[in-house]
């Protein structure tokens, strides 16, 4: 059936399983065209089936389109809170003058609803979809959308006002991509949706391949094909006749208060009781589900702390941890924080084969260049979480960045030493005032080019000055926070929510998506963000400890070793891709990059000597040959094949 002028065309699918797989599982998809001054026509209509097509891992359990005058929604869809036909998207209110499509979960959508009923507002189901467009359409999405607690992608058509909204969360979980063309406007959860419309052209863009190269974090919020962007975390897209107003809902440097956190005086014990009752009731949200859940377990606090957790709510659920042939492996240490929390764990193998089968699929989903090892294996955990039935999965990305887990952040608070007592009394005020000034411009570890200001200054001017600025402005805005080292600490950790955590949370949507599982992060909660951006730094780091506070709590529900142990992050064996880098003679990246041929081979000797370098290298070229080589997945995975086996 087709989609028809101002209806809703549900398509009804088949629930048997893909081919060769063993679940009907999968996360949901949204997609639209936008005319801006002629009627959709039947091509705008064609476009929209075409883009839920290449967005059919995201949700096999259901697809439905709808179309007006001047929109045309399309919806892939997860059935996890309400399976019921009711609940099926787009949704319009009773009205018929609201239109909902949306990715992702509102997990207070309960509160919502009742906030929604004493003022007169009536509901045909239980789904949390009901409950996100009646707030849209009943308070606006002004008012609306920052009361959301949760991770979403949102296209809402107010056809009181001929408006269409667009916006995502806070920290930006869930994904929006968009183009403007001089007639259209065109939006889905992937660019792969909207390169599959007609007249769209698939063409890379050359300085985004530089940018992930110099290690700027993009992903999130930056396209590799030209003329397509990605709506920030909290981004707010009003589309009208008047053109596209665009804006941002939430940002740190609204809502911190450096005031707070001088005047902290709360005892240990009081913001512990506090961080473990938010946490509980943040993952007491996420195991909400109609489905099967489970937990990532890897070795650490974070995932540890949230898989026990998790056991109070869903009794029978299970844990997953990858486990490399060989290498550094976290499964030992896993398995000892499950077996305490009686959580069955499910050990998923990963060797060199394997990961070879998987890496040019995960540069496929991720629409980047997979720049780290634990990319491929987190879509094996994936594909192993879909065949064993699972719908959801629980995992702990967000603690290290919100409560001072990394490294580089203690090492931001060195670069600060001169200004700590007694260092200061060995320089003059004069001399301490003129360093102040210069390092404040590049305040933490992670600031390229340090201190220097015209190496500084070209990283400004090259780089991403939206990302790189805002160190700065972080840092100022930390102004009442003493010594300088606790403000540059706390200052790196809000820097990496808009920066490392970003590139986190693109791989997890799109590779847990791309084996169809919607993967939660109940640490991104919004009231345990507002706690932990406004914790001071004795209560992050601590006797030469990150995650001070957050370790407290875990003492009380993982095992005493684990809290302890020494941060490893998840290493692969570079033997994994050892060999790989034969596949940049005669590549595409040569040739997008415009590099000369003794440029090529210095690249491939460091790439041989670097993994880090290997995988960023590499996994561009595998990019490239997909997107602009035409090469297939399976291609390219005999291709990498083949490169080891010569290099051996």
């Amino acid at each position: 059936m087709s989609a028809r002028h101002g209806g809703i065309c549900l398509d009804d699918v088949s629930q048997t399983s893909d081919p060769g797989q063993t679940g009907r599982l999968a996360m949901c998809g949204i997609a639209g065209v936008w005319r801006k001054r002629d009627p959709i026509s039947g091509g705008d209509i064609a476009d929209v089936t075409r883009m839920m097509q290449a967005l059919a891992h995201r949700g096999p359990d259901d697809h439905a389109s709808w179309n007006d005058s001047r929109l045309a929604l399309g919806h892939r869809r997860l059935s996890i809170i309400d399976l019921s036909a009711q609940a099926r998207e787009p949704m319009l209110t009773a009205c018929g003058q609201g239109v909902l499509v949306y990715n992702g979960e509102v997990y207070n959508y309960r509160s919502v609803r009742n906030a929604l009923e004493a003022e007169g507002r009536r509901f045909r189901t239980v789904s949390d979809t009901e409950v996100v467009l009646e707030a849209l359409h009943h308070w606006g999405p002004d008012k609306a959308i920052p009361m959301f607690d949760g991770m979403f992608a949102i296209a809402y058509f107010d056809a009181r006002a001929g408006a269409l909204w667009l916006t995502r969360d806070r920290l930006g979980i869930k994904p929006m991509s968009v183009a403007e063309t001089g007639e259209r406007i065109l939006f889905a959860s992937e660019d792969k949706a909207i390169l599959a419309c007609d007249g769209v052209a698939r063409t890379i863009d050359a300085r985004e391949i530089t940018l992930r190269l110099a290690w700027q974090s993009r992903d999130s919020c930056s396209s590799l094909f030209q003329g397509i962007e990605r709506l920030p975390p909290a981004g707010l897209w009003k589309i009208s006749d008047a053109g596209v107003e665009k804006r941002c809902f939430w940002h740190v440097l609204d809502v911190l208060d450096a005031a707070r956190i001088a005047g902290d005086t709360a005892s240990d014990a009081e913001h512990m009781a506090t961080l473990e009752a938010l946490i509980t009731d943040s993952v007491g949200l996420h195991c909400i589900a109609d489905t099967s859940l489970a937990a990532t377990c890897s070795g650490g606090v974070d995932s540890g702390l949230v898989t026990t957790l998790a056991k109070r709510f869903r009794p029978e659920m299970t844990a997953y941890v990858v486990d490399p042939g060989i290498g550094h492996s976290e499964a030992d240490d896993a398995e000892r924080t499950a077996s305490h929390a009686h959580v069955p764990l499910n050990r998923v193998p990963v060797d060199k084969d394997r990961f070879l089968d998987l890496w040019p699929k995960t540069i496929w989903h991720l629409e980047s260049d997979g720049w780290h090892a634990s990319h491929v294996c987190l879509l094996a955990l994936a594909e192993q979480c879909r065949a064993d039935g699972i719908k959801v999965l629980l995992t702990g990305e967000g603690a290290d960045e919100l409560f001072g887990g990394y490294d580089w952040q203690e090492a931001s608070m060195k670069l600060w030493r001169p200004w700590s007592w007694p260092r200061r009394l060995f320089l003059s005020k004069r001399n301490l005032t003129r360093k102040f000034e210069r390092q404040r411009h590049a305040p933490f570890r992670t600031s390229i080019a340090g201190g220097r200001a015209w190496d500084r200054n070209i990283v400004l001017r090259a780089l991403s000055p939206e990302l790189n600025f805002l160190q700065a402005k972080i840092f100022d805005r930390l102004e009442p926070v003493t010594p300088p080292g606790d403000r540059a600490f706390l200052g790196c950790c809000l820097h990496d929510m808009y920066s490392h955590l970003q590139d986190l949370l693109n791989r997890h949507d799109r590779l847990s998506m791309a084996a169809s599982v919607e993967l939660r992060v109940p640490f991104l909660e919004n009231r345990l963000i507002d706690f932990a951006i406004h914790l001071p730094r004795r209560h992050k780091y601590r006797r030469k400890q990150g995650k001070w506070l957050l370790k407290k709590v875990a003492e009380k529900h993982i095992p005493l070793q684990n809290v302890m142990a020494r941060k490893n992050g998840f290493q692969v064996s570079a033997n994994f891709t050892d060999g790989t880098e034969a596949l940049l003679h005669g590549g595409f990246l040569r040739d997008a990059m415009k590099w000369p041929a003794s440029s090529v081979t210095d690249l491939i000797d460091l790439a041989k000597r670097d993994q880090a370098s290997r995988l960023r290298l590499v996994g561009l070229e595998l990019f490239l040959r997909l997107h602009a080589g035409g090469q297939s997945t399976g291609h390219l995975t005999e291709a990498l094949h083949a490169a080891v086996a010569e290099a051996r």
